[in-house]
């Protein structure tokens, strides 16, 4: 299906006359009659139903809908094309807390990049309440985070989902062993003191670590219990470096936060919608 047939039909069903569609989009009648049938066979349905003339024509049920659905390919048409002509301008700016630049961030960077080439990238990586003020200063565009706190009044949703767990290097009692965490103010934090008091739970010892990858590499090494995604350390399950200790599980969501509604064709529009459909 090619984007011109898409236009010569929806002109002609909004001007209502084949003669004045030519003349707007300087095309010969023949040329609009035959993107009308290109695209009638293309869908394999008939989207006009014409008269006794060649001038007058209805449009059938299918034809009213493919003219709305039209109406705004056309308009995402002239917002991809506005930002490609000016692609030297596009910058997307995107925050990200230090476990969804680990978890999400690689793949979904390589997706833009194949996607939107013209796009220039800038990536800020910091803890939770550094993005926070990031967004108030209108630093970022749309910050990825796992927390929610300090979030209002942004626009926030929910993009992917994470599991997190205590792991080990072997089964140790996270009563009475070293817990491996993050800094106060990261996400993970927040979601790791929010179980501790649920379960009443009060660590012996607690290593406070800025990296995931440390975490994990000191876990590996028998230090403490590491806090972390499953995502992070799946690899090192699998061979036996690390053990759930079950049935310790939180399930956390990834959150999408940027300060406005953004409209339909708009960069930001386009990479949340990708977002969405990431994971």
């Amino acid at each position: 299906m090619q984007l011109d047939w898409i236009r010569s039909f929806v002109t002609l069903a909004h001007l209502k006359h084949f003669t004045k569609t030519s003349e707007f989009l300087n095309l010969s009648q023949p040329t609009i009659s035959v993107h009308i049938k290109k695209l009638e066979d293309y869908l394999g349905l008939k989207l006009i139903r014409r008269s006794g003339t060649n001038q007058d024509f209805e449009l059938t049920n299918p034809g009213l809908q493919v003219f709305e659905q039209g109406k705004k390919m056309l308009e995402i048409s002239r917002n991809i094309e506005s930002i490609k002509e000016r692609n030297e301008e596009v910058l997307l700016r995107i925050g990200a807390t230090h476990t969804v630049s680990d978890v999400l961030l690689p793949d979904f960077v390589k997706k833009i990049k194949l996607l939107y080439p013209f796009i220039q990238l800038k990536l800020m990586i910091h803890n939770h309440e550094q993005i926070v003020e990031e967004l108030r200063k209108n630093e970022i565009d749309i910050a990825l985070v796992e927390g929610t706190s300090g979030l209002d009044p942004f626009q926030v949703e929910v993009v992917s989902r994470d599991e997190l767990r205590f792991y080990a290097q072997h089964r140790m009692a996270i009563e009475t062993s070293p817990l491996l965490l993050r800094e106060k103010g990261s996400g993970t934090r927040e979601y790791a003191d929010q179980f501790l008091r649920l379960e009443r739970i009060e660590p012996v010892e607690i290593i406070e670590v800025s990296s995931h990858y440390l975490i994990k590499q000191l876990a590996v090494r028998g230090l403490g219990i590491g806090f972390l995604s499953y995502l992070m350390v799946k690899e090192e399950v699998l061979e036996g470096k690390l053990v759930p200790l079950d049935p310790h599980v939180v399930f956390r969501p990834f959150y999408a936060v940027y300060a406005e509604e953004y409209s339909a064709g708009t960069i930001h529009s386009e990479i949340l919608k990708l977002l969405r459909n990431f994971s």
